[in-house]
């Protein structure tokens, strides 16, 4: 029988907080809407080398006052309360995030499952974009309560 891959994913109750941006690229707003880690629940007893098991994702939404090209997530670090940083290992997608919230749905549910999303293709457009970042972490994270991502050379940080 073959195991079978199991990801648990705990939500960091950011959801509505305003993220504050040093605004590199002009006066971009960014917003956190959702962030969660977490790890795959079985992994082998002798993982290859490279093996992936904990993972971040978080969903941010940008309000640009134009459009910005070749933008790739250059960071995304979770921080605990005494600010000790649990880093990437590599960004594993990027994603447009328009899915529609059900009336049934938790929001758990709605920032992780998929469907109506589209690969990211780099660009910020004038207006408002939401993406759906996920991650591979270094290492399991130590109670994260805040994250950071840099998005190109904006900076933003979730206090």
């Amino acid at each position: 029988m073959k195991p079978q891959t199991i990801l648990f994913l705990v939500a960091i109750p950011l959801v509505g907080l305003a993220v504050a941006v040093e605004p590199v690229t002009g006066n971009s707003n960014v917003k956190s809407l959702f962030c969660a880690f977490g790890g795959i629940g079985m992994t082998p007893i002798h993982p290859p080398p490279g093996f992936e098991s904990e993972f971040a994702v978080a969903v941010v939404e940008i309000n640009s006052p134009s459009e910005t090209s070749n933008v790739a997530v250059s960071d995304f670090v979770l921080l605990d309360q005494a600010g000790k940083a649990t880093k990437i290992k590599r960004v594993v997608e990027v994603e447009e995030f328009n899915r529609p919230r059900l009336p049934t749905e938790g929001i758990d549910a709605y920032y992780l499952n998929p469907g109506g999303t589209r690969p990211w293709n780099g660009t910020l457009p004038v207006g408002r974009i939401r993406l759906r970042i996920k991650v591979a972490l270094l290492e399991v994270p130590d109670m994260p309560v805040r994250f950071r991502l840099k998005l190109g050379s904006i900076l933003s940080k979730v206090q």
